[in-house]
């Protein structure tokens, strides 16, 4: 597939393609890197004509609402790719779910304005389902009710988290607008618990440090995103009206460095903080809070 001229780019006709798709159990370990070389190796396989920047290393156009951290699924996530030239939407439909891995479900798609805002910009919240698996008397209701008020009685729950080689901590509790537990299903014994969380830049809360802070960690469990929030949407908006907005510096603090010593060389963590072995999904987690 070749790669435009500059000068032509701008004369390309070309097709913003919206896509709602559920990321299943099978790839929820994925990182969200994977999940971005999926989608473009899914294009081409299918023999589709991508649209790709201008750089020294070109890549899609290929934008997601919201990237899930590993471990966590999704029921309704959002992709928008970029075409050139445009492909009927009923053959590019055909041809995506030809090539999907397995764990993929495409749902539908539509053609957006090319200069829709990104989904990214727009979005300000989320609902995730959280599935506790446990055989009877390991865990019951009446406990995870108790648990789940004492995160309501707290005021400040601080956790660590890492932007850009800076560790700081921040207050998770603010961030939950929703948590309670909506009961155990026998048959496929797992206790189900709903949670709606703030999604902004740098106030974001994330379901595994709510699970986390519930003391259910060591329980296997799955996360899944049920919907997510936008502010273009009316219906969205009007959920969201008698929630607070949380700003990133009403819970955010930066944690005091350790003094070192002249002669104490600066330790690798700090020196190179990319190349540590962290995934780039782990930053990337950091980066979406």
């Amino acid at each position: 597939m070749t790669t435009p001229e500059p000068t032509e780019l701008l004369e390309l006709e070309r097709q913003r393609v919206r896509f709602v798709y559920e990321k299943g159990e099978a790839i929820k370990f994925i990182s969200h890197h994977d999940e971005f070389r999926l989608w473009e190796r899914t294009m081409r396989r299918a023999d589709l004509p991508m649209l790709y920047k201008q750089g020294f290393n070109p890549q899609p156009f290929i934008q997601f609402a919201a990237p899930l951290g590993v471990g966590i699924t999704g029921v309704r996530e959002l992709i928008d790719i970029t075409f050139s030239p445009p492909v009927p939407l009923a053959d590019l439909a055909q041809r995506v779910r030809a090539k999907l891995p397995p764990g993929v479900i495409l749902h539908e798609l539509a053609e957006v304005p090319l200069k829709t805002p990104a989904r990214q910009e727009l979005l300000f919240g989320a609902d995730y389902t959280i599935l506790i698996y446990a055989e009877p008397g390991t865990i019951d209701g009446a406990l995870l009710v108790e648990r789940i008020a004492t995160f309501w009685a707290a005021t400040e729950i601080w956790r660590e988290r890492e932007r850009k080689g800076e560790k700081y901590e921040y207050n998770l509790r603010p961030l939950a607008f929703e948590l309670r537990y909506e009961g155990y299903d026998p048959v496929t014994e797992e206790h189900r618990i709903f949670l709606r969380v703030q999604q902004r830049p740098g106030a974001t809360g994330r379901p595994d440090e709510v699970v986390d802070a519930l003391g259910l960690d060591d329980y296997a469990r799955t996360l899944r995103r049920e919907r997510l929030y936008y502010a273009d949407q009316p219906a969205d908006v009007a959920v969201f009206a008698h929630y607070p907005v949380i700003e990133q510096a009403a819970i955010a603090r930066t944690m005091q460095k350790r003094s070192r010593s002249r002669k104490q060389p600066a330790r690798q963590a700090d020196a190179a903080p990319y190349e540590t072995g962290r995934s780039i999904s782990e930053r990337a987690g950091d980066e979406f809070i």
